[in-house]
Parts: C-alpha cells; sequence; structure tokens
C-alpha cells in the first residue's frame, strides 16, 4: 500500500513523499476462528499506516521507519512471531520505478535489539470508553 511520510537525507525529503509498504507476519491465531479476537486483526495496523504514521516526524533512514512500523506490528498481537516488511522510495531516479530496502525479523531479535539500541516503544493500550484498542499509541520515534 502506498503510505507519506517525511524521510530521507535531502532537503526536500523532509515533506511526507509516497513511500510503498508491504508487510507479512506470522504467528499462532486460530487456524478456524469463531470470533475477531482469535484472528489477527489488521484494522489497528492500517489506521496506524494511513493516520497515525503519516504524522510523526522526519527522520534521516528508511531503517528507522522500518524499525518503527516492526516495533507497531510486534506491539499490536503478542501472538506475532515473524514479521518481513518493504518500504519503497518511489520514482527515485530514471532507471528504477521503486527502491527500498526489506527486512525480516523475529520477535525475539527485533526486542534484543530495541533493548540494546536504548530504543523505546509504549504499548497500546486499551480505551475503556469504547473498548477499542488505542491505535494512536504506538513506539516512541
Amino acid at each position: 500500500m502506498e503510505v507519506r511520510l517525511p524521510v530521507g537525507i535531502y532537503a526536500d525529503e523532509r515533506e511526507p513523499q509516497p513511500l510503498w509498504v508491504s508487510l507479512a507476519a506470522s504467528g499462532a491465531a486460530s487456524a478456524s476462528p469463531c470470533a475477531l479476537d482469535q484472528c489477527l486483526d489488521y484494522e489497528p495496523l492500517y489506521h496506524w499506516l494511513t493516520h497515525v504514521w503519516p504524522h510523526t516526524p522526519h527522520t534521516p533512514f528508511l531503517e528507522t521507519r522500518i524499525n518503527q512500523l516492526l516495533g507497531f506490528v510486534f506491539q499490536m498481537d503478542e501472538r506475532l512471531n515473524d514479521v518481513w516488511v518493504g518500504l519503497y522510495k518511489h520514482r527515485v531516479g530514471s532507471q528504477a520505478v521503486a527502491f527500498g530496502i526489506e527486512r525480516r525479523t523475529i520477535r525475539a531479535e527485533f526486542d534484543a535489539q530495541q533493548c540494546s539500541s536504548g530504543a523505546t516503544m509504549k504499548p497500546p493500550v486499551a480505551n475503556s470508553a469504547n473498548h477499542e484498542k488505542d491505535v494512536y499509541a504506538g513506539i516512541t520515534p
């Protein structure tokens, strides 16, 4: 899917630009769910990608954006164990339709990396007013 994020090392990249996001996650959700809470609910992720993440501050590196996305996905559902993410800039030159990076990691590797780098994550919390996940909660950029 396409999102608009401020990311890059050049002055004109301080403004949001179109990026493509691709994501695959695996975990221990029910093979035959009977209720939504037995499924991997993608709605909080979609909302975060389209309404929250685009309003975060500029960062120079796609790697930082990949880590933010991985952090949100792992926080979103504790049953997820393995996530692959691709993040691609559009039209970076006349020879490429898109250019970007991809990363695959498991929860334990990601958690260890975050601990060693001193990064902090704020987990989503339940909203008692309407019993929906607080999709605005996320990692601290």
